[in-house]
């Protein structure tokens, strides 16, 4: 930017400031003859009045000083004082160096007007000509700097409206972007921090889930060589056991960790609570005969996955199954925009400081880790998955029909209309 002002000043002071200057003084000579050839007419014509009284007739030179002075005190200039000597009695001369009109009012007394002030746009351009030239140079430098990071901004406002959620772009300024970009990045910093921390449970989990099997196997595999026919034939159904719960395994992680990555294509659709509850009651009473399920359902219907909605109810049945007497209740509530199922069981129940951790993979409060009462430890954390991709999500309450056992609430938003996937 100083670069620019010294060339553009110089460039200035060359070919433009000279010749505004010339153009003002000589627009201003101009104008003090016309006052000299006026003051000239009103000289002539002046009858008994003074030669000063004739010129402050005019109206330009009203206002202006009037000095008489000796013309030997004018010998500082010596082109005006010879200008003057040569000058006729009652005749103007025009300085246009001093702004003055001068008038010989006798061989040695000499009437100074002036200075004249004029003002013109002229005169008034060049004063400040400088001054403008700087402002407009130094104005279009800024405008061109301003107008490349306006660019630059509306560059980056852009790449960013691409990868911002829409809450985002819809703010009214970039401050406000900013305050809610900031708050996005933190949340997100967040999201990473806690999932990375539960891929490294779940990952100590799976080693966990793995030895177990694994030793069974490796067990079954050193005797088998010299064992007999019978004790041969059991090691096979313990190791066939142990593959059959290791497949179970991978294939229940593979569904958790797709529910959890997002990839889940939600397939909405309007379903009766009823038919739901009765299809995964079909699922679960095989395995637990001596328990009775029961509904309390007066035609409820929701909008929601149906598959991954009975996925999620199996898994908890199959939890108050497990740990139930005789009988469960499944019973489906609808308020405040919520769906609520309740799924209690008449079993030991589950202590309140413990009813948050049952839904972190491969947590059981059953000491037994056989797969017949353990399970794969993934049951609840999926059905809690479940739940969230339906903006719900599951809690343990206390009983509502006063079974003495736990009671899980699942309950996801009650959609009027299906949503867009």
């Amino acid at each position: 930017m100083v670069l620019i002002n010294i060339l553009s000043a110089k460039w200035l002071m060359e070919d433009v400031y000279f010749d505004v200057q010339d153009a003002a003084l000589a627009q201003y000579e101009r104008h003090l003859n016309l006052l000299a050839d006026e003051g000239d007419v009103q000289i002539q014509n002046r009858d008994a009045l003074s030669v000063a009284t004739s010129l402050q007739s005019l109206p330009e030179l009203a206002e202006v000083p009037f000095l008489s002075v000796p013309l030997d005190e004018l010998t500082d200039d010596p082109f005006l004082y010879e200008q003057l000597s040569l000058l006729p009695i009652n005749q103007l001369f025009v300085d246009a160096q001093t702004a003055s009109i001068y008038v010989m009012q006798n061989n040695s007394q000499v009437l100074i007007v002036g200075p004249v002030i004029y003002h013109s746009f002229l005169s008034w351009f060049a004063d400040w000509f400088l001054w403008l030239m700087a402002c407009l140079v130094n104005g279009l430098g800024l405008s061109v700097l301003l107008m490349a990071m306006y660019r630059a901004h509306v560059n980056v406002r852009t790449q960013l409206a691409a990868v911002l959620p829409a809450d985002i772009k819809k703010a009214q300024s970039t401050s406000a972007q900013l305050t809610e970009l900031h708050g996005y990045l933190a949340t997100n910093e967040q999201q990473s921090t806690e999932q990375l921390n539960l891929q490294r449970d779940l990952l100590h989990g799976v080693a966990h889930e793995f030895r177990s099997p694994m030793a069974r196997i490796q067990f079954a595999l050193d005797m088998l060589e010299d064992a007999d026919l019978n004790t041969q034939v059991e090691l096979k159904n313990t190791m066939q056991t142990a593959l059959v719960g290791l497949d179970e395994l991978v294939k229940e992680l593979l569904y958790y960790a797709k529910l959890k990555d997002g990839s889940t294509a939600m397939q909405w659709q309007l379903i009766s609570c009823q038919e739901l509850l009765q299809d995964a009651i079909a699922q679960v009473a095989g395995f637990y005969p001596s328990v009775t399920y029961r509904i309390s359902c007066d035609g409820d219907t929701v909008i929601a996955d149906y598959n991954l909605l009975r996925r999620a109810l199996i898994n908890i049945m199959r939890n108050a199954g497990r740990f139930a007497q005789q009988q469960c209740l499944i019973s489906v509530r609808t308020k405040e925009g919520q769906t609520c199922f309740y799924i209690e069981d008449d079993g030991i129940g589950i202590p309140p400081g413990k009813r948050v951790r049952i839904f972190e993979p491969f947590t059981r409060l059953d000491p037994s880790r056989s797969r017949d009462s353990g399970g794969c430890g993934l049951g609840l954390a999926i059905a809690q998955s479940v739940a969230q991709l339906h903006d719900g999500n599951i809690t343990v309450i206390d009983g509502l029909a006063d079974l003495g056992g736990a009671c899980f609430c699942l309950n996801i938003k009650t959609h009027k209309n299906q949503p867009s996937d």
